[in-house]
């Protein structure tokens, strides 16, 4: 139901021996991230320098690590390595993390010397092992050493303003430590002579002579290999070559990309007289990695051309497009169906099915592009495997489990939510009856999608409890909603979730709290207990105490800001009515230098700065104003230093950078309440001046006019990531300087923000999210004064919002719970789960903002600070 550390799961239920015997006698060590890490008690490490990785396959680890373990023990040299097989599996998977592949084992040899006697010895004793190739590191001899140039102490810089792993140069400055799936090493340092020969060997990347493929552009990378539009020069043709790495891009199941590509080819040349089914011209291997040549498929995956269609994502849909999009869809459907229907015929199960594995060519017949899964009827499958939301929720196979994701992509893609099945099978009754309320579909289509689904009708009696919320949920969407019972709910919900016995996390949320931590605002206990009190649902001591325990044994002390870290906690515990606790976590956050924070409000000198500017006021410590004003003009040399915008409208903002979390939003947030708290124009202007810039990131969108962020293949409507959050400053930045052009980008957020599906519920990157910005444009100037009507059409909007969150709902353990991102777990937190829902339903009742520091929409009355230069904290 929930996600949870690497550390508490293991795929194949077996940790490796050295895992069971404890630390040798004079080392020390123990468990960091997903690693087990030992050093001699006395050993002296330097921050960086030349590391060693140990590749292996599955089959030969537990050797491999019984060789290495016993001479790294025997020759006090540090190291770590992944404890259990579980988690190589997880680092090996097809769409792991590509530089971190193949690395079971790293060794610190403590300088040059030793890091030759090392690979000479270890050569020796590992000769003929497997394992993926690291495509960071550089190979010695045939493997499975590999060697890289990087950190060995966790230090952070600031690269493009993101926190990323550090080295140091000459010079003593920290830049980032590239982990690039190419070989290279910093300009600075000078390879040692015994690997400059294996660097040679690493030869050219270009084809060899006489290579009959121009590659033209990579279509998609993942730990597998990488897929290639490429051009044959004998035909002239363009085709598609897809690459197999050995050892690597594993299944859960451990069978590599290689025996993949293998499998393919062989159903592939055994349709070739299928016209629906992608064409195999010929294999070769090349560079030690296997290479398949198809056919180019000219056209969109279904997947694709649905969404370009799809009316429910448009700021309204006339009953016309929903007809004209529900014809269109049957259509290709039935192709779908048919074709499936004739593999099964040839004893072949697809194994894969989803709207990504199938191609619509320009003329609209459909092609089948991805056998990777396909298997013999009769033959044993990789069961689990496959397209979240499609993959049968009871390990069915055959041409049953064929049916089974037929049926998914027939409800999917008019309500794309059947990941939802994982975590409530019952919901695929609700979504059936969605589709069958919303789209004209066939008589009879719900019950056709429910048998061929066979899910069970019925499962385990719920009980008194599961029962009232299965029916507080059916209200959601009924003539009396009960808005209330919901909330409270909710928040049992949360409270039932809580795990104080653990302490890494309170409330289960989202994956994000195991790469950061789970004590924040965000994704933390911070954010869930926030939540609770600001809506109503009561305070929890114990919980609180929990918190400050984490807080005072240094847990959360690598992250500083507000709504990662220290600073978002003393702001909670504020709120909660705890000033003496928030004052002392507040002083340990003060600590953290300003220079090594990112720009941003998530984690970054914008939420600092709002937060300090809350205490100024709270406290009237002039030091803190002060201390504000040196973040306001940090951030105004670092707006200054960066790149123009292109003017066009048509930018495109690199991933995850412009908005109200990451990008140039909170910065401008920030400087709003500084020009408010000061009355100095300097900072309106710089607020300005950072709306502009995200602003320039959003285009207008030709089918509905709603204004959305750009990221190149997808436009976001979204509060932390999209133009709802930008929206939302915009509004406050209108208060004190009219515009009529940018009171105009506003309605066209505003047009974002309403469409009837939302793939997600939660507040940053959701359905909840949409809820609390359009709460805050009803009644709010200047927007409901320019727009008559605005307040009535607002309310209609918020109401089918909430109604819909029917479709999203799910029942835990009795109480009313929500999914986090991505649909596939629940989460309790405030960015993805249900204490989001509960803070953006407060919200939308009571008028309040559902952020801190969004609830100013009046001008507040200077105070005197000092102007001087200050030295901070």
């Amino acid at each position: 139901m929930f996600y949870d550390s690497p550390e508490r799961w293991d795929v194949t239920g077996s940790s490796f021996r050295q895992t069971l015997g404890g630390m040798p006698q004079g080392w020390k060590g123990g468990s960091i991230d997903t690693w087990l890490y030992l050093a001699p008690a006395d050993a002296i490490l330097p921050p960086q320098g030349w590391k060693i990785h140990v590749s292996t396959c599955l089959s030969d680890a537990q050797d491999v690590l019984a060789v290495v373990y016993d001479y790294c023990v025997e020759q006090r040299i540090a190291f770590k390595f992944l404890p259990t097989k579980g988690l190589l599996i997880a680092r090996n998977l097809k769409y792991a993390e590509r530089s971190g592949s193949g690395k079971f084992i790293t060794i610190y040899p403590p300088n040059e010397v030793a890091l030759e006697r090392v690979l000479n010895d270890l050569n020796g004793l590992l000769a003929g092992r497997r394992g993926p190739y690291i495509l960071s590191d550089l190979r010695w001899d045939q493997g499975p050493l590999y060697v890289r140039y990087g950190g060995f102490a966790r230090r952070y810089c600031r690269d493009s303003d993101v926190p990323v792993p550090a080295i140091e140069d000459p010079s003593g400055t920290l830049v980032p430590d590239r982990r690039t799936p190419v070989f290279s090493t910093p300009e600075w340092v000078a390879v040692p002579g015994f690997l400059e020969s294996h660097r040679a060997a690493l030869g050219s990347s270009d084809p060899p002579a006489g290579f009959p493929f121009d590659i033209e552009r990579a279509l998609h990378f993942s730990n597998g290999g990488g897929i290639y539009l490429a051009r044959d020069r004998r035909s002239g043709d363009q085709v598609v070559l897809k690459e197999a790495r050995p050892f690597a891009g594993l299944d859960p199941h451990g069978a590599d990309a290689v025996s993949r590509l293998e499998r393919e080819m062989a159903f592939l040349r055994s349709l070739a007289d299928v016209d629906e089914v992608v064409d195999c011209f010929e294999d070769f291997e090349l560079w030690e990695h296997r290479f398949l040549v198809q056919e180019y498929v000219e056209g969109q995956t279904v997947q694709k051309a649905a969404l370009e269609r799809f009316p429910l994502i448009r700021a309204e849909s006339d009953a016309a497009a929903v007809a004209e999009f529900t014809e269109w869809i049957l259509g290709l459907l039935d192709q779908v169906e048919a074709v499936l229907g004739r593999l099964h015929e040839r004893g072949i199960v697809f194994g894969d099915l989803h709207p990504n594995n199938v191609m619509v060519r320009p003329d609209g017949r459909i092609a089948f592009i991805d056998f990777e899964m396909s298997y013999r009827i009769g033959e044993a499958p990789n069961v689990g495997v496959g397209a979240p939301g499609y993959v049968p929720t009871d390990g069915r196979t055959g041409p049953a489990a064929d049916l089974y994701a037929m049926a998914c992509m027939r409800l999917a893609m008019f309500l794309p939510l059947t990941m939802l099945f994982n975590l409530d099978p019952g919901k695929a009754r609700t979504l059936a009856d969605a589709v069958v309320e919303r789209y004209p579909v066939p008589a009879g289509y719900a019950q056709r999608v429910l048998d061929m689904l066979d899910l069970p009708t019925a499962g385990p009696d719920p009980g008194d409890g599961g029962r009232r919320v299965q029916d507080l949920i059916a209200t959601l969407d009924s003539a009396e909603p009960d808005w209330t019972g919901l909330c409270g709910s909710l928040a049992s919900a949360i409270l039932t979730s809580a795990t104080p016995d653990r302490p890494d996390r309170l409330f289960p949320g989202d994956i994000e709290q195991f790469a950061t931590n789970g004590f924040g605002l965000a994704h933390g206990a911070a954010g869930v207990l926030y939540a609770l009190g600001r809506s109503g649902n009561g305070t929890y001591p114990e919980h609180e105490e929990w918190l400050l325990r984490a807080v005072r044994d240094g847990r959360v002390d690598q992250h500083a800001g507000f709504y990662d870290g220290l600073h978002g906690i003393a702001f909670a515990l504020d709120q909660l009515d705890r000033p003496a606790d928030a004052a002392e976590v507040l002083d340990r956050a003060l600590r953290t230098p300003l220079e090594g924070l990112p720009s941003d409000l998530f984690g970054g000198l914008a939420g600092v700065g709002l937060n300090v500017l809350h205490f100024a006021e709270q406290t009237g410590d002039a030091a803190l104003d002060e201390f504000a004003l040196d973040i306001g003009d940090l951030l105004a040399g670092r707006l200054a230093a960066l790149p123009e915008v292109d003017e066009s409208g048509t930018a495109v903002t690199p991933t995850g950078r412009a908005g109200l979390m990451r990008g140039a939003t909170g910065q401008a947030l920030f400087l709003l309440r500084l020009y408010e708290r000061t009355d100095d124009r300097r900072w309106l202007a710089l607020a300005r001046q950072a709306l502009d810039r995200d602003l320039r990131y959003c285009i207008r969108s030709e089918k509905d006019g709603s204004i959305q962020v750009n990221e190149g293949w997808r436009i976001l409507p979204y509060v932390a990531s999209g133009s709802a959050g930008v929206g939302m400053v915009l509004q406050e930045y209108l208060h004190h300087a009219p515009d009529d052009e940018l009171l105009a980008r506003l309605h066209g957020i505003r047009l974002a923000a309403q469409p009837e599906f939302v793939i997600g519920s939660g507040l940053f990157n959701g359905r909840a999210g949409l809820i609390g910005f359009l709460a805050r444009l009803r009644g709010c100037a200047p927007y409901a004064d320019r727009e008559p009507g605005a307040d009535l059409e607002l309310d209609g909007l918020i109401e089918r919002h909430r109604r819909r969150f029917a479709w999203h709902a799910l029942d835990y353990r009795g109480t009313a719970a929500f999914p986090g991102d991505q649909l596939l777990r629940l989460s309790m937190d405030l960015a993805t789960g249900n204490a989001g829902v509960l803070f953006a339903l407060h919200a939308a009742d009571s008028g309040s903002a559902m952020l801190p520091f969004l609830d100013r929409t009046a001008r507040r009355r200077p105070v005197p600070v000092p102007t001087g230069a200050a030295g901070g904290r």
